[in-house]
């Protein structure tokens, strides 16, 4: 009985500690474009403005230690969908990179923490550009930084302070 026990305590150990380094050693490459609504109006036909000129407000990240670090810029881009609704998200641009960990999410902070229940959803990736929609009953005036959150650990990774 005894061996029992310690067998399956190695393994839950062993799954355990795969799960928080594992990550360590992989990144995930995403490249998304635009959402269709946004690139129809500054590529298509209803050039309304330039992509730049739908942001909102942006900031560049910054990690904390050698482990939870990272690059890049966090842009909030507003816009109107095809029915006239204000909609807006989140995106991570080009040279966006961040080290792997687990159970990474995009969320929001303010006054230098982060606010628990901000979540907007998983990370994508760790490298390249990536949207992440914001739903409408999120007043992001609220916040002055996006993160990217251990859940797991309750751990910041990286911010970037709006501007």
């Amino acid at each position: 009985m005894k061996k029992i026990f310690l067998t399956v305590l190695v393994v839950c150990i062993l799954v355990f500690m795969y799960w928080i380094v594992s990550p360590l050693f992989t990144s995930v490459v995403v490249h998304e474009d635009f959402p269709s609504d946004i690139s129809m109006q500054v590529e298509g036909v209803k050039v309304l403005m330039s992509a730049e000129q739908l942001v909102e407000r942006k900031g560049n990240f910054v990690g904390f230690d050698a482990i939870h670090n990272g690059t890049g810029t966090a842009s909030i881009y507003v816009y109107e969908d095809e029915e006239g609704v204000q909609k807006r998200f989140l995106r991570f641009e080009e040279g966006f990179q961040v080290n792997n960990g687990p159970d990474l999410y995009v969320g929001f902070g303010k006054n230098g923490s982060y606010v628990s229940g901000s979540e907007l959803s998983k990370l994508k990736g760790t490298v390249g550009p990536q949207n992440y929609n914001i739903p409408e009953g999120v007043d992001v005036s609220q916040y002055d930084s996006v993160y990217v959150w251990c859940k797991a650990f309750k751990t910041p990774f990286i911010k970037a302070d709006l501007q």
